[in-house]
């Protein structure tokens, strides 16, 4: 197992950092969708068939959206805890009594905490992580897949973007 990345260099004049080099983790290939993950589940010595591993994660998409929507937060033991989490617009308001909703909250978004085993350390343990090749051209940037993050990332710290994981 291999977690891939590219290298690129911080090109925003006003940060700290400006001009030095960073990881970016990129996916290869597609993105596997729900039909393409029942498929390889199916095929992992399970009674159960790809229909019916498919009817089970369509409908546990479904619920975790439903409750995280509620307010709730849904744990898959040893993967993430899901929840929403708020982006508040900088600078915020002065005074509670200033804060409004309309004003002062940019969006509201899915986060996705690791869990159990499946922590940053463990990732970073068992993770053997490898540079791309340049000439290698079936991937995509982490951070495409997040539209709201434009640039920021985690990059360990050393940008000040991202969200730090707490691995509960």
């Amino acid at each position: 197992m291999s977690v891939f990345y590219r290298k690129y260099q911080n090109k925003n004049k006003q940060s700290a950092v400006y001009g030095r080099w960073f990881a970016r983790a990129v996916t290869i290939g597609k993105t596997i969708d729900l039909d393409e993950l029942a498929k390889h589940m199916s095929s992992h010595n399970t009674p159960y068939s790809k229909g019916a591993i498919k009817g089970m994660l369509t409908d546990m998409v479904e619920c975790i959206r439903e409750l995280v929507l509620e307010g709730k937060a849904v744990k898959l033991p040893n993967l993430a805890i899901f929840s929403a989490g708020i982006e508040t617009a900088k600078g915020g308001a002065l005074k509670s009594e200033d804060f409004s909703t309309t004003k002062h909250i940019d969006s509201v978004y899915l986060r996705a905490r690791a869990t159990g085993e499946f922590t940053r350390q463990e990732l970073t343990k068992a993770g053997n992580v490898t540079e791309l090749p340049k000439n290698f051209t079936d991937y995509k940037d982490v951070d495409d897949e997040d539209p709201t993050n434009q640039g920021g990332g985690n990059q360990g710290g050393n940008t000040g973007g991202g969200n730090e994981s707490n691995g509960d």
